[in-house]
């Protein structure tokens, strides 16, 4: 093992007090083999393969009741090698165009387990977690409004793209229980190349008062913001929302997903998950059904739901 694997190992578990995790992991693979395919130094790879799980099996020797998630890590590992030896990521790392970067943002979404939403979110859906009005059953107390103006939030992600969310609504909802709430709609404008944005219409909680925390921020645009989770949502425009909550074991690992009837977790890493919860996806989706079928006025007399164009691309700005 050369100087640069131990030293990257070294500061790795300086920073980790129970041993490797999937980004770090991740994260000393692509930086120990990505020059190796650079200069077509494709056959030390298998060697690097096996001195990876050797590497974790020591590891597990400190932490013997954590085998669960050791043998998770050393499939990460063959997976890893499969995807980096493939001909065309090899062709594509010598041609300049995939950077180390690329790949492990590549591998962590993609490869790392089976792929997100192998749940569907309409089954969370129960109408009857949502309280009906007194005088009408058939009618859930909800109300979908809009705003005139509403206040912006502009961010920027590790990739240099923009983001910016603005506040135009809410959806006010109360419980079977009678627990009242309400999510933020949010009007999502995000960079897809310099100059040109998309329009989402967007239903969710994001702290805002949190986004100054790199960890939960990262969270907020790269999993609840992301194009996978808006286009997969399945839900009419409720996406979730992040969540800080810790490991509940050895099988909760990162970028592995749940679903129970109450909720949809996906473990994003150590300390946050993105959530589906059935009562707010119910809440949502009958505010829709209610507003499409009464309708709401803005001030032109159209319906302001309606006239929102979903996708909508902008051009330079």
């Amino acid at each position: 093992m050369d100087n640069l694997f131990k030293q990257e190992n070294e500061n790795i578990q300086k920073q980790k007090s129970k041993g490797s995790t999937v980004e770090s992991l991740v994260s000393l693979l692509v930086t120990t083999c990505y020059s190796r395919i650079n200069l077509s130094d494709a056959s030390k790879l298998d060697n690097l393969r096996q001195q990876f799980k050797e590497m974790l099996s020591m590891e597990e020797n400190k932490y013997p009741d954590e085998k669960q998630k050791y043998d998770y890590l050393r499939n990460i590992i063959d997976l890893f090698f499969d995807y980096i030896t493939d001909e065309k990521v090899v062709d594509k790392i010598k041609n300049g165009k995939l950077s180390k970067k690329n790949i492990e943002s590549d591998f962590l979404a993609n490869l790392t387990n089976v792929p997100k939403r192998k749940f569907d979110m309409k089954d969370l859906y129960r109408s009857d977690l949502i309280a009906s009005v007194e005088k009408n059953s058939n009618v859930k107390n909800v109300k979908m409004s809009f705003k005139n103006s509403g206040q912006e939030h502009i961010y920027t992600d590790a990739n240099g793209k923009h983001f910016k969310l603005t506040d135009i609504g809410s959806i006010l909802y109360e419980e079977w229980g009678g627990i009242r709430s309400d999510l933020t709609i949010y009007q999502l404008e995000k960079e897809q190349s310099r100059g040109k944005f998309l329009k989402e219409l967007i239903c969710t909680r994001i702290i805002i008062a949190e986004m100054g925390n790199p960890k939960y921020k990262r969270a907020v645009l790269e999993e609840l913001l992301s194009d996978d989770n808006i286009h997969k949502s399945n839900a009419g425009i409720y996406i979730g929302q992040i969540l800080r909550r810790k490991q509940s074991g050895n099988n909760d690992l990162p970028h592995t997903e749940t679903q129970t009837t109450n909720e949809y977790t996906y473990r994003i890493d150590d300390e946050y998950v993105l959530e589906y919860d059935a009562t707010e996806l119910s809440a949502v989706v009958e505010a829709i059904k209610q507003f499409i079928s009464y309708g709401s006025k803005d001030k032109s007399g159209r319906n302001s739901y309606n006239s929102f164009e979903h996708h909508d691309e902008q051009g330079d700005r």
